[in-house]
């Protein structure tokens, strides 16, 4: 992702950086630092994951629209070659891994594939003390864990439909973890941007979960 990328999808959005620092999670002077980037210049790794996620929220709400080419730029390369690296140690597979195709729909299958093991389950369903700790990080961070752990007590989803929800949840207790949880600040961002990813995945059918 370049600056250029970025900054396209910011200018799409008319919004002044007062009011894009809250959803992306950053200071406004980071927006405008952004702004001022080279436009060849790529975007920091660390600040990729939660710049994704903050876009897919843009599309829900639709301030931003995936038929623009500045988003559809983004979201098409949205699984860092770093993510697939740890997904390996996850249990996905190397075929997954390294088969073409759209990322998004990707990140669904390798989630799913993580989800799927019935340990990972059984410590996702065993980990309300894990996941407390984790809510306990903001009303967004509550709110998105909340959601999943709904869809896995859903009544009305199949086990199958379950399999994202249970994936991103294991990604987050799992002591495997692209950026180690005890960096301070930077050591949640991707495991946010998971949830985030997830999320936005079941606000295809609302009305089952």
């Amino acid at each position: 992702m370049t600056f250029a990328q970025l900054n396209a999808v910011l200018d799409e959005t008319e919004l002044s950086p007062e009011k894009l620092a809250p959803i992306f999670s950053v200071g406004s002077m980071t927006i405008r630092r952004w702004q001022k980037a080279p436009a060849k210049k790529r975007v920091p790794e660390v600040h990729q994951w939660n710049i994704v996620e903050s876009i897919y929220k843009l599309v829900h709400d639709g301030v931003v629209s995936t038929d623009t080419g500045a988003v559809r730029e983004i979201l098409k390369s949205a699984t860092p070659g770093s993510f697939e690296a740890i997904t390996k140690d996850l249990g996905v597979t190397h075929g997954l891994l390294n088969s073409s195709g759209d990322q998004q729909d990707k990140m669904v299958l390798i989630l799913s594939q993580i989800g799927v093991n019935e340990s990972h389950k059984d410590e996702v369903d065993g980990g309300a003390q894990k996941l407390s700790y984790f809510k306990k990080m903001g009303a967004e961070w509550h709110s998105r864990i909340t959601r999943l752990i709904d869809v896995i007590r859903s009544n009305q989803l199949s086990s199958i439909d379950k399999l994202v929800a249970y994936g991103a949840l294991f990604y987050l207790i799992t002591p495997i973890d692209l950026i180690p949880d005890h960096i301070p600040v930077i050591g949640l961002i991707d495991d946010f941007g998971v949830l985030g990813f997830a999320v936005s995945y079941y606000l295809r059918f609302p009305t089952k979960t």
